[in-house]
């Protein structure tokens, strides 16, 4: 699969949550949550074994089991990236940080790493961002990944939709909606639409887009 599709992919195999009897139960917000969608589903999958579980009991052991069905931001931005990019996100990370063998997703990397201007280019426009950017919030910690970067018929930017975990609404997709693509994502001409945050707190946490080097060369 491309680039694209591998990173769309795999930002909504968490936002979708665990389908059980056509419903879908959605995934909680987890500090140090470093579980991939497979392994999450999977030990759902073992506790209801054989058995038949209603809608309801599956949703009560999803939410009183975060450390097993759980994720935080970075768990799922790093495991995003680097499925998109075949590994090439955790090898740049563990020369950089000289942790050779160690980067495995349950180890991570830390929100405030994945947008470390010392690994990646800042952007300031919104015309210039592209799948694959990281926005750093909060100073480094939280972050979210840009999947989706949507234009009109002239190649106008009109809006940017990224993923990410946060400690209220869990795995989610957000938009930020472009009234100017050259200013930037905190410009009063963009509106951030997000279940988590009103447009005045995104912009308030935002400090920027990042392009990091090993994904540029996919994006």
């Amino acid at each position: 699969m491309a680039f694209l599709d591998v990173l769309n992919t795999s930002c909504s195999a968490y936002s979708a949550g665990y389908l059980h009897n056509g419903t879908s139960i959605p995934f909680p917000y987890h500090l140090g949550g470093k579980n991939t969608p497979n392994e999450i589903k999977n030990t759902i999958q073992s506790w209801i074994g054989t058995s038949t579980k209603t809608v309801a009991e599956v949703t009560t052991y999803i939410n009183n089991n975060p450390s097993k069905t759980g994720i935080d931001c970075s768990g799922l931005v790093y495991y995003a990236l680097n499925e998109a990019t075949s590994g090439a996100v955790r090898s740049y990370f563990e020369t950089k940080l000289n942790l050779s063998g160690q980067l495995t997703y349950k180890y991570g990397i830390s929100a405030s790493n994945l947008t470390s201007t010392l690994y990646g280019t800042k952007i300031t426009a919104a015309k210039d961002i592209r799948p694959g950017c990281v926005i750093r919030f909060d100073n480094g910690g939280h972050v979210l990944v840009v999947h989706s970067v949507n234009k009109n018929s002239a190649g106008v930017v009109t809006s940017i939709v990224y993923a990410h975990s946060n400690s209220t609404k869990g795995p989610h997709h957000g938009t930020v909606t472009i009234g100017n693509q050259s200013k930037d994502l905190s410009d009063s001409s963009q509106t951030w639409n997000d279940t988590a945050y009103t447009d005045a707190v995104a912009k308030g946490y935002y400090n920027y887009t990042l392009m990091l080097d090993p994904v540029n060369a996919f994006a």
